[in-house]
């Protein structure tokens, strides 16, 4: 019974997302970002847990910055642009590969070509920061099927077909986590780009670095690639404009020298790509996705662990 009941809760979710999708796509641009708003103040408002772990994030990073008040206004934004970019990813299958430059501007986008160019693919790394799922279309859109990305399957089937279906809209492919590694391999071999979101805690495994003053796990496998297979690595983002129009940046190539220090060489590298992501935070701290546990995961002999969300 148990399973027949998450099979058809796993129905009912598809459907109402699949129906608020083709309503999303029924209303003109402004008025569906006006949607997007108001479910990022929903959000807000009623989700308690991830509105306190966001403004503890705020508050560990940005103390000696902001008040507590300004904490408070920069979690409501960040929320609305979580909103925003809910309603953006449902009117995906509206844009193409020739109107999505109306929506988005690249810089850096030689940038790509050049470290292509070397015939190793490339290394992406992403966070999530504004309309982090813009991304998926505009590589596509930039070296049609030469993009692939590392993804998470959910849980539920058939919302997991329908996302990764708009993911791979416009040429690029997902890897699924637990094909990762040969997969990954395979498309760097073949000079394609492979993008990994790897701004979020990284659990035990990860790389101990700081980031934003405080000691954070950070995902290894991006330079630990880089360093192996000599491709070089890329930090890209989309921020979003004031008129909710999207700039997305891609960095100059960065070539991982390697040392006889391995441990040494991942933290250092690691580091380089989270003090980018720093800069584009304080410049525009309300388009990180400040409601997960970041700093969940602590290192060793560090201060005594209290948080457990």
């Amino acid at each position: 019974m148990q399973g027949k009941r998450g099979t058809w809760r796993d129905r009912w979710i598809y459907w109402i997302v699949s129906a608020f999708g083709w309503w999303c796509r029924c209303l003109p641009k402004r008025w569906a970002l006006h949607l997007g708003w108001g479910i990022g103040m929903l959000y807000y408002r009623l989700v308690k847990k991830r509105r306190e772990i966001a403004l503890s994030n705020l508050h560990k990073a940005f103390s000696k910055h902001f008040t507590s008040s300004q904490c408070e206004e920069i979690c409501k934004a960040s929320f609305i642009n979580v909103g925003k970019t809910c309603v953006e990813f449902l009117r995906f299958p509206k844009l193409n590969i020739e109107n999505i430059w109306r929506e988005v501007t690249v810089e850096g986008a030689e940038n790509l070509h050049t470290a292509l160019a070397k015939g190793k693919g490339a290394i992406v790394f992403l966070p999530h920061f504004g309309n982090w799922e813009l991304l998926s279309l505009v590589y596509g859109a930039l070296i049609p099927d030469r993009a692939k990305a590392i993804a998470f399957p959910l849980k539920n089937a058939l919302l997991n077909t329908y996302i990764w279906r708009y993911r791979e809209l416009m040429s690029l492919k997902l890897i699924p986590r637990n094909q990762a590694i040969r997969e990954t391999l395979r498309a760097l071999k073949n000079n394609e780009a492979i993008g990994f979101f790897a701004d979020q805690n990284a659990g035990p495994e990860g790389v101990f670095v700081d980031f934003l003053g405080r000691p954070a796990s950070a995902a290894r496998a991006p330079v630990v690639l880089a360093r192996k297979t000599g491709t070089p690595l890329l930090f890209s983002l989309s921020i979003r404009q004031p008129d909710d129009r999207h700039r997305v940046h891609i960095s100059t190539p960065i070539y991982v020298e390697a040392s006889d220090d391995a441990e040494r060489d991942v933290e250092v590298y690691t580091t380089q790509m989270l003090k980018q992501l720093e800069t584009y935070i304080r410049k525009y701290p309300e388009q990180w996705l400040w409601l997960h546990n970041r700093w969940k995961t602590r290192p060793v002999d560090s201060e005594p662990r209290t948080e457990n969300r």
